[in-house]
């Protein structure tokens, strides 16, 4: 649901009112019912990233921190609010129209007609209101004289003038007339209102007088050039002849399609340009066509957009307003990181890459100048402290060369990254309960197996089974000396000869005996040694007639093996189990992701909000999180296979007469009573026996009552049992009794395989819930004849209690 301002206001009011003296944001939005989501949405309606920034435009609320930060709210009396109204309102104008979104409409119209230059005019826009240059490296014809003039228009003047605009297209030719102003002959002559000679420029339209200037192809000036530029970017100042003339220049924009040459004496000047970075031609296919065939008409503000421009007094009103934001912790770090990083990637340099000038070398002066960018950008977002957003910026600052360049996103994303948004979870105890899950399904569900170590069989030539021998030795076979490899046992017979059998092979598989002489009179193996005797030297009195030689085995093996039960019980089993041990630790872990994902989600409201810094990098600032949410999904993998090794989600079961059913709702055919533990069979609250295609359970316990006390034996039945099975007992109509009875066989069975000889059904007359009139009641007698029905309330007869029964 949406709302506008002035209902979210009177909500938020209408709660207060509800409550004497101060409260806590946190307690305003949990009577409002908020969830983040909501709060998130109300945000972006008032443009603020926080709840209590909320609370601050609403003129009837008085907010105020206690010395510990904690911040309270109230409403203020009628008197007070008039007074605190206009000092908020004068806030309100100062800390949210002012800044993050006068700023924002101001770029955003700037940049109407500017394709693929957004980087590069919001760069610009912020070094400007910073008071710092900018210098682009970039071919002819990417825009940046039209980018320069644009930035030319986010300004005005405090009268009724315009903004001084200086740009010169530069050459070696160039001459510091083109630049500062042709020489007065006046005053050469002595005629000016001094009536002196003096040497002197003509400044008016030139760069002395500018407030925004662009310089194009700057490293192609001379050094007169250039060293009166550096004078003039450092103090604001030109020496003009005799006089220092103030310069206005808010902001120098310069580019070239080439760095400064090496050993030109350009460095110091090219260190003033604070913020560097490419330009190049429009990439995308569809910007470009319609940059092509787009009209190039003069840009102009509109009368609503030119009330946001940015005055001399503006500028001069922040100054301070910057130089008060703070450095977090978390910026703090990422420049700690980031100078130590330079430092080691200088430490890797060859010297021949030291000579050409790939050293990282940021001064001190730089570096204050960077935070001062840094603190800009914080400022112009409505902040009062330099967040990692802001550090982003960083990376257009540090690079002097094209390599350094490359490699600077690198650097300052990974800073970033080990720096960016933390947060304790709950992992470690996760990563021990899937442990603790997988014991127990390993208890529960399967049975330790072992299996001892058998003789390898190998196929001979003939297609016999064979033994391989470990250590072939050569022995007597019949009347001659062999050396076996595989030695047959019982699966090698002379045909006709009942009192032999084996036999003997070599390496290659062939027999190593060519008639019903060559076999064993015994054959046995014990453990991986096999022991036979030669038939025909037993039968011939040989005293050497015996052999025993080592065999291949298979090593004994230890397994785990599911347990094995009937559909019913597997699907009730499984069930329960997942209520206990599965599912508690996948709501632990959905949690914990719901979690991650919304701080994340609140976390980077300010971050998106960022007009300056490059928005990619919200990846890396949340990669911790993104990184905790990604442990969570493997643990949550690993949790899912092992509940895969015993779930198996195809089966949907009925129930058979017969069955049993625990307290726990855990249900075992008939055939499984046997084995079932005795803790089980003590589980069990009913059977289930089936009337008129409806499932029942039927109780275990029997009582004599008579006729007027069976509605409260009924209501009361399962008392005693767990209390999803404490309601709906029922005593059987007459069509229920008669189907429980020719169901008896069955259900006795149970009855005695769980040893309740007192539950089972024996012949007698048992009431039923079915009236015959007001004056009489069914009930039924069960004997060898069949079942009879008979009507009466005042004997004492035996009573079943029945339940109408699904599966968990």
């Amino acid at each position: 649901m949406s709302y506008t301002k002035d209902e979210v206001i009177a909500k938020i009011i209408a709660v207060l009112k509800d409550f004497d003296g101060k409260r806590n944001p946190s307690v305003i939005m949990q009577k409002l019912g908020w969830t983040k989501d909501t709060v998130n949405d109300m945000c972006g309606l008032f443009n603020v990233s926080k709840f209590s920034e909320i609370l601050s435009q609403i003129p009837q609320i008085k907010m105020e921190k206690t010395e510990h930060g904690t911040t309270y709210v109230q409403l203020v009396p009628d008197t007070e609010h008039t007074q605190l109204n206009a000092k908020q309102e004068e806030s309100q104008m100062a800390e949210t129209i002012k800044h993050h979104d006068r700023i924002s409409a101001l770029k955003n119209t700037l940049s109407e007609g500017l394709y693929e230059k957004d980087e590069a005019l919001r760069l610009a826009l912020l070094a400007a209101i910073a008071g710092e240059s900018i210098f682009f490296l970039g071919a002819p014809g990417c825009a940046k004289s039209m980018l320069a003039r644009r930035i030319a228009k986010a300004f005005k003047t405090d009268g009724d003038g315009s903004v001084q605009y200086f740009e010169t297209l530069l050459n070696q030719f160039s001459t510091p007339e083109d630049v500062f102003g042709n020489i007065s002959l006046k005053g050469l002559n002595g005629e000016s209102e001094s009536g002196k000679e003096e040497y002197r420029r003509l400044t008016e339209n030139m760069l002395p007088e500018a407030d925004i200037a662009f310089l194009d192809e700057i490293w192609k000036a001379s050094p007169a050039i250039l060293n009166t530029l550096l004078t003039i970017i450092n103090e604001r100042k030109f020496h003009n002849g005799s006089t220092v003339q103030d310069v206005p220049l808010k902001a120098l924009l310069a580019a070239s399609n080439e760095l400064p040459a090496k050993d030109r004496g350009l460095e110091a000047l090219y260190d003033r340009f604070i913020i560097r970075l490419p330009i190049g031609f429009i990439q995308n296919e569809d910007s470009f066509f319609d940059m092509v065939e787009g009209t190039s008409s003069d840009f102009e503000l509109s009368d609503e957009i030119k009330k946001l421009q940015i005055s001399n007094e503006d500028l001069e009103s922040w100054k301070t307003q910057i130089d008060a934001v703070q450095l977090s912790e978390e910026a703090r770090a990422v420049i700690s990181a980031i100078r130590k990083e330079l430092t080691a990637q200088n430490e890797t340099l060859s010297e021949e890459e030291k000579a050409a000038g790939e050293s990282f070398a940021i001064g001190d002066r730089r570096w204050k100048k960077i935070v001062r960018i840094l603190k800009t950008s914080a400022f112009l977002n409505d902040r009062t402290e330099v967040d990692l957003m802001d550090c982003q910026l960083i990376e257009y600052c540090i690079w002097g060369t094209e390599k350094q360049q490359k490699k600077v996103r690198q650097i300052v994303e990974t800073c970033i990254q080990q720096n960016g948004l933390d947060c304790d979870t709950a992992i470690d105890d996760i990563n021990d309960e899937i442990e603790a899950f997988t014991a127990k399904v390993e208890k529960d569900w399967f049975d330790m197996v072992k299996t001892a170590a058998k003789p390898v069989s190998y196929k001979m030539k003939d297609d016999t089974n064979a033994y391989k021998l470990l250590k072939p030795t050569a022995v007597y076979f019949a009347d001659q000396t062999v050396k076996p490899y595989y030695i047959s046992i019982d699966d090698f017979k002379w045909q006709n000869y009942n009192d032999r059998k084996g036999m003997l092979f070599d390496s290659k598989g062939e027999k190593l005996g060519p008639n019903y002489n060559f076999s064993f009179s015994e054959c046995s193996i014990v453990n991986d040694t096999v022991t036979w005797t030669d038939w025909w030297r037993n039968y011939n009195g040989h005293s050497d007639k015996t052999h025993s030689m080592q065999i291949e085995m298979t090593p004994a093996k230890t397994y785990l093996q599911q347990k094995e039960y009937s559909d019913i019980a597997q699907e009730t089993l499984q069930k329960n189990f997942d209520k206990a041990y599965y599912k508690p630790i996948v709501d632990e872990i959905h949690t914990e992701i719901k979690a991650l994902k919304d701080k994340k989600e609140a976390d980077a409201i300010p971050f998106k909000a960022n007009l300056f810094a490059n928005q990619s990098y919200n990846k890396s600032l949340t990669a911790k999180l993104d990184e905790a949410i990604r442990q969570f999904e493997d643990a949550e993998i690993t949790l899912a296979k092992q509940h895969n090794r015993y779930f198996n989600a195809t089966l949907n079961t009925d129930f058979s007469e017969g069955d049993v059913i625990l307290k726990d709702g855990t249900a075992f055919s008939s055939e499984e009573i046997e084995s079932m533990t005795e803790e089980q069979k003590k589980n069990v609250i009913a059977v289930v026996c089936i009337a008129n295609d409806k499932t029942f359970a039927l109780g275990i316990s029997e009582k004599k009552l008579t006729w007027n006390a069976l509605k409260e034996y009924a209501l009361h039945y399962g008392d005693a049992l767990p209390k999803d099975y404490t309601t709906n007992w029922i005593v059987p109509d007459k069509a229920q009794l008669y189907a429980i009875w020719e169901n008896r066989d069955k259900l006795n069975t149970s009855f005695e395989a769980l040893g309740i000889e007192e539950a089972m059904l024996t012949p007698q007359e048992y009431w039923s819930a079915s009236e015959n009139g007001e004056a009489a009641a069914f009930y039924q007698l069960f004997d060898e004849n069949g079942l009879q029905d008979h009507t009466t309330k005042d004997h004492v007869y035996a009573v079943r209690t029945i339940r109408e029964w699904s599966k968990i």
